[in-house]
């Protein structure tokens, strides 16, 4: 009877110490559970919580957009009503020369010769540090395309003298039209690139002398259209010399006899205007002068 009983009591020991490591298995997976969920709960929350506050930085960058185009909208109305009266003021002004009470003068170079010419030119102004404003034919554009893309890339402007240098007044109104087109093409081939000049100057003069009034007021808003401003000038050289010899040291003569702050020198590129420059750049410091490009000039402080 002892060995049966015995033997049913360490059997009953087993199966409870069976129970307490199931029990303790049991407690053990459904604590991890337990850690599990709440970790999976919280990052719920968590996620819910960065959701709403995507939703609220979302809502504030709608919030900034609508305002930003409220901003862009009004800019554009208030920049139509500038170009609108930018434009009536260009088609009522032709600059002949800049403020008097400034020590610049702008240095413009018509019409563009060879490619020597053309880059001797470029080499003065870059070895006496001027930066001048060109007026190169579109045709010369064309025809030497690395040449003005130099004069760009050295910080000359460029203006716009047509494409192949016609008498405007006997040219139809689409027929200017297609000169200036003409040679804003040739120009933004050469830079490769948009290009936009606000000067545009008439090849010999024609329709803006001031005895040519009916002439200025048709090609004048064509000009106008294209954002531009007609430039003549002040002291130029073939005509004040038809009846002398044009020789560099005559052209230096000239140039520095007649130029004051404010003047717009007009030179071609030819061999006697271009010998010239190097004494005109200098003779001009020599009197207090400044030679520069025509933005130089036209937006040059007065000097008290």
């Amino acid at each position: 009877m002892d060995n049966q009983y015995g033997g049913r009591n360490r059997q009953s020991k087993k199966k409870s110490a069976a129970r307490v490591v199931i029990f303790l298995f049991l407690l053990a997976v459904i604590t991890a559970l337990g850690v599990f969920s709440l970790g999976q709960y919280m990052a719920v929350q968590s996620l819910q919580s960065s959701l709403q506050s995507l939703e609220e930085k979302l809502d504030q960058v709608e919030e900034e957009k609508n305002r930003l185009e409220e901003q862009y909208d009004q800019l554009r109305e208030e920049n139509e009503e500038l170009r609108e009266e930018n434009k009536m003021l260009r088609s009522e002004t032709i600059i002949e020369h800049g403020n008097r009470d400034t020590n610049k003068v702008a240095i413009t170079i018509d019409d563009g010769g060879s490619d020597a010419v053309n880059n001797r030119a470029l080499d003065y102004l870059k070895e006496y540090e001027v930066r001048a404003t060109l007026f190169p034919t579109g045709q010369n554009v064309e025809s030497f395309p690395e040449t003005w893309r130099r004069a760009v890339e050295e910080g000359h402007e460029l203006g716009n003298h047509t494409y192949s240098h016609p008498y405007l007044t006997n040219l139809s109104e689409e027929q200017v039209r297609e000169e200036l087109s003409g040679w804003q093409g040739a120009v933004e081939k050469a830079v490769g690139g948009s290009f936009h000049s606000p000067f545009f100057r008439p090849p010999y003069g024609d329709g803006f002398y001031s005895g040519q009034a009916n002439h200025r007021e048709r090609l004048q808003p064509i000009v106008a259209e294209k954002g531009m401003f007609p430039i003549m000038w002040d002291v130029e050289l073939v005509y004040a010399l038809r009846n002398e010899a044009y020789s560099a040291a005559r052209i230096t003569e000239h140039v520095l006899n007649n130029a004051r702050g404010g003047s717009i020198v007009l030179l071609h590129f030819t061999e006697a205007d271009i010998e010239a420059l190097p004494r005109i750049i200098t003779g001009l410091r020599e009197r207090g002068l400044e030679p520069c490009s025509l933005r130089e000039l036209l937006l040059a402080e007065p000097q008290t």
